[in-house]
Protein backbone atom coordinates (compact mmCIF):
# COMPACT_ATOMS: atom_id res chain seq x y z
CA UNK A 1 0.00 0.00 0.00
CA UNK A 2 1.20 3.54 -0.90
CA UNK A 3 1.08 6.48 0.93
CA UNK A 4 1.17 9.88 -0.01
CA UNK A 5 1.49 12.15 2.57
CA UNK A 6 0.24 16.03 3.16
CA UNK A 7 0.97 18.94 5.67
CA UNK A 8 -2.76 19.97 7.02
CA UNK A 9 -1.50 23.50 6.63
CA UNK A 10 -0.37 23.21 2.91
CA UNK A 11 -3.44 21.05 1.73
CA UNK A 12 -3.47 21.94 -1.61
CA UNK A 13 -7.23 20.81 -2.05
CA UNK A 14 -10.32 20.00 -0.60
CA UNK A 15 -11.29 16.94 1.18
CA UNK A 16 -13.76 16.20 -1.57
CA UNK A 17 -10.61 16.21 -4.05
CA UNK A 18 -8.92 14.46 -1.75
CA UNK A 19 -11.36 11.58 -1.81
CA UNK A 20 -11.58 11.19 -5.35
CA UNK A 21 -7.87 11.44 -5.75
CA UNK A 22 -6.99 8.19 -3.57
CA UNK A 23 -6.43 5.20 -6.06
CA UNK A 24 -7.01 1.72 -5.34
CA UNK A 25 -4.65 0.55 -2.38
CA UNK A 26 -3.43 3.57 -1.67
CA UNK A 27 -3.92 6.04 1.17
CA UNK A 28 -3.44 9.75 2.70
CA UNK A 29 -1.80 10.44 5.75
CA UNK A 30 -2.73 14.00 6.74
CA UNK A 31 0.15 15.86 8.68
CA UNK A 32 0.10 18.22 11.25
CA UNK A 33 3.87 19.36 11.66
CA UNK A 34 5.02 16.05 10.78
CA UNK A 35 2.66 13.95 13.27
CA UNK A 36 -0.03 12.51 11.80
CA UNK A 37 -3.29 13.19 12.82
CA UNK A 38 -5.39 11.41 9.55
CA UNK A 39 -5.46 8.90 7.12
CA UNK A 40 -7.96 8.26 4.71
CA UNK A 41 -8.73 4.82 2.95
CA UNK A 42 -10.82 3.65 0.44
CA UNK A 43 -13.91 2.30 1.87
CA UNK A 44 -15.32 1.92 -1.88
CA UNK A 45 -14.48 2.49 -4.71
CA UNK A 46 -14.93 5.82 -6.08
CA UNK A 47 -16.04 5.09 -9.14
CA UNK A 48 -18.78 2.91 -8.58
CA UNK A 49 -19.97 5.61 -5.60
CA UNK A 50 -19.77 8.07 -8.50
CA UNK A 51 -21.39 5.90 -10.74
CA UNK A 52 -24.69 5.68 -8.64
CA UNK A 53 -24.38 9.74 -7.77
CA UNK A 54 -24.58 10.13 -11.53
CA UNK A 55 -27.65 7.97 -12.51
CA UNK A 56 -30.12 10.56 -13.36
CA UNK A 57 -34.19 9.87 -14.11
CA UNK A 58 -35.19 9.03 -17.70
CA UNK A 59 -38.25 11.00 -18.73
CA UNK A 60 -40.96 9.37 -20.61
CA UNK A 61 -39.95 5.90 -19.07
CA UNK A 62 -43.67 5.39 -17.83
CA UNK A 63 -45.79 7.12 -20.31
CA UNK A 64 -49.46 6.57 -19.55
CA UNK A 65 -48.81 5.46 -15.86
CA UNK A 66 -50.99 8.48 -14.77
CA UNK A 67 -54.35 9.87 -15.77
CA UNK A 68 -54.97 13.90 -15.09
CA UNK A 69 -58.71 14.15 -15.05
CA UNK A 70 -59.91 17.09 -17.30
CA UNK A 71 -61.21 18.97 -14.64
CA UNK A 72 -58.20 19.17 -12.35
CA UNK A 73 -57.38 23.09 -12.68
CA UNK A 74 -61.21 23.78 -12.12
CA UNK A 75 -62.19 25.63 -8.60
CA UNK A 76 -62.96 23.41 -5.39
CA UNK A 77 -66.72 23.55 -4.82
CA UNK A 78 -67.35 25.63 -1.58
CA UNK A 79 -68.65 22.32 -0.13
CA UNK A 80 -64.95 21.44 0.04
CA UNK A 81 -63.98 24.11 2.49
CA UNK A 82 -66.65 24.48 4.44
CA UNK A 83 -66.56 20.40 5.04
CA UNK A 84 -70.27 20.31 4.43
CA UNK A 85 -71.37 17.33 2.94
Amino acid sequence: MSNKTFDLKQLPMSITELLYSIQDEQEIVITDDNIPVARLTIINPVAETRLKLEKTPQPGLNLGAMVMSDDFDQPLPDEFWLQNP
